[in-house]
């Protein structure tokens, strides 16, 4: 009995040692749609590795493929690692920068994990509107890129600086506490930067001209009755301190 329990042991031991030394380690994107990116702007992929406290990685490499061609990546003058070397980083993106991006991890005992996600060109331009003259919209089709819209807004020509009026991230402008005519909204991304205008219907302005005028109108009527009042009360005094003279000359 003792040597079928050794043996057992033995056994399981062999077979659950590869497993233990291989498997260990993973790899992955954080996601797994295609990355949209413009001309000109940064790529930056960021891979999650995940590994025993016990295992060691000991090289993680990147390559980029497109259509036959397969490149190995280096930090260079437009190519960065971080993170130890979990995030890639390629600035100034040129046609040939696009292709599928794979990451490989090697452990301590020569095994290797990878993954791959593709980086794809923008087509069409974006196309930004904005709604109820305080939300800037960025119609991105539904692509997928690694960083956040930044926002900015101009009134008048003149940036915004007053930051309680920028809301959501700068997504959205209260116009209560900056009022203008032109408004614009500038957008930067990865995706590229795209401007957007919105002007004040000619009707709002128009009401706004017509509210003052009618509250100028009402202004100087208010100032001509009290002038004539007091005129009239005038008169009254004066004839009450001369009862001798007429009330009514003309009769």
């Amino acid at each position: 009995m003792g040597s079928w329990t050794l043996f057992w042991i033995l056994f399981t031991t062999v077979t659950l040692m590869p497993l233990c030394l291989h498997g260990a380690i993973s790899v992955h994107f954080l996601t797994r749609r295609p990355i949209y990116v413009a001309l000109g702007q940064t790529i930056v992929l960021e891979a999650a590795f995940e590994k025993d406290p016990d295992d060691k990685i000991d090289m993680v490499t990147w390559d980029r493929e497109r259509g036959r061609d397969n490149v190995r990546l280096s930090p260079g003058n437009k190519i960065s690692l971080e993170k130890r070397d979990a995030l890639l980083r390629v600035s100034g993106v040129a046609e040939e920068d696009f292709g599928t991006y794979k990451v490989t991890v090697t452990d301590s005992n020569g095994y290797q994990q990878h993954d791959s996600i593709e980086v794809r060109k923008i087509v069409e331009p974006l196309k930004a509107s904005v709604t109820r003259v305080l939300e800037c919209i960025v119609d991105n089709h539904g692509m997928t890129q690694w960083d956040s819209p930044q926002y900015s807004w101009l009134v008048d020509g003149v940036t915004v600086t007053n930051q309680t009026a920028l809301l959501a991230n700068g997504s959205r402008l209260d116009i209560s506490e900056i009022k203008g005519v032109n408004y614009t909204c500038i957008v930067k991304s990865s995706l590229g930067t795209v401007t957007t205008h919105f002007q004040m219907p000619k009707e709002s302005q128009a009401c706004c001209a017509g509210l003052i005028a009618a509250g100028v109108v009402t202004v100087m009527a208010l100032v001509a009755g009290l002038f004539y009042l007091k005129r009239c009360k005038n008169e009254r005094d004066a004839k009450k301190s001369n009862p001798s003279e007429p009330l009514n000359p003309s009769t």
